[in-house]
């Protein structure tokens, strides 16, 4: 039997990473104690001690103008001794780019991390305007943007519901977040259908993105490249363009143009 000190030790480890997860997902946005708190499900006053705790060791920063905490510098310093992330890196790096010129929009390379994607490369589009909802290292809860959509519709459907009933509050704040499982389900089912994940203002207000889940061939990491747009330039036929061109580069299926 576990003596109680270590399950309490256990629990602590988890809150604390769960902590870091939920400020590396919305820093952009402003992760305040009591944003924090909520997507946790925290009290205010156990996420206060957490991100407290956290700062002291700079695995998180805090920002005294906007009361914010952010990823800090340790966290750049652990990632330095990790190979695979930077392996996965230096392989798409080429598509990723390429994909970007070609269709002049912001190019993502997304990496399923447990429940959530994080974005491992970012490659500016050459558009006038352009939309750039996320930045390399960002967090979301799988189902929430194209290409994160995109990985997760290509789960098996028991794992699915278990990932989507799994994120609770994880989702709320995000402009698409704040909804019941149900409609997460339906935007799988509809990239099934379609072949390629569109995300409209789930990640940032205003901006629409198509996302391909790279096959399984290429790795046994589960990846995805997506490209973002604003809303009012993408329509269903220029959706479906974008997805042939991400998907020609990456191995994917057949789309219709």
């Amino acid at each position: 039997m576990k003596s109680s000190g270590t399950t309490d030790g256990a629990q602590a480890i988890r809150r604390a990473m769960e902590v870091v997860r939920t400020v590396a997902q919305i820093q952009r946005s402003g992760a305040t104690l009591n944003r924090v708190a909520r997507a946790t499900g925290l009290s205010t006053s156990t996420a206060f001690r957490i991100l407290r705790s956290l700062t002291e060791e700079r695995l998180l920063r805090f920002v005294g103008a906007d009361r914010s905490y952010h990823v800090g510098p340790l966290a750049f310093e652990l990632g330095l001794a990790a190979q695979s992330e930077a392996g996965l890196q230096a392989r798409w790096r080429e598509s990723v780019d390429a994909i970007a010129r070609e269709t002049r929009l912001t190019t993502y390379l997304m990496a399923r991390s447990g429940n959530e994607a994080v974005c491992l490369l970012c490659f500016q589009g050459s558009t006038a305007l352009r939309a750039m909802p996320m930045e390399v290292g960002q967090r979301l809860p799988l189902g929430i943007g194209a290409g994160s959509l995109a990985m997760l519709a290509a789960l098996e459907d028991e794992e699915i519901a278990a990932v989507v009933e799994s994120q609770g509050a994880r989702r709320d704040p995000f402009p698409g977040g704040k909804i019941k499982p149900g409609e997460v389900l339906k935007r799988v089912s509809l990239a099934r259908q379609a072949g390629y994940a569109l995300s409209n203002g789930t990640v940032a207000l205003g901006v629409t993105g198509i996302g391909v889940a790279i096959p399984k061939a290429h790795g046994m990491n589960q990846l995805a490249i997506s490209v973002s747009a604003v809303a009012d330039s993408i329509n269903p036929t220029e959706a479906r363009k974008l997805a042939a061109i991400i998907s020609s580069h990456i191995g994917g299926v057949a789309f219709m143009t």
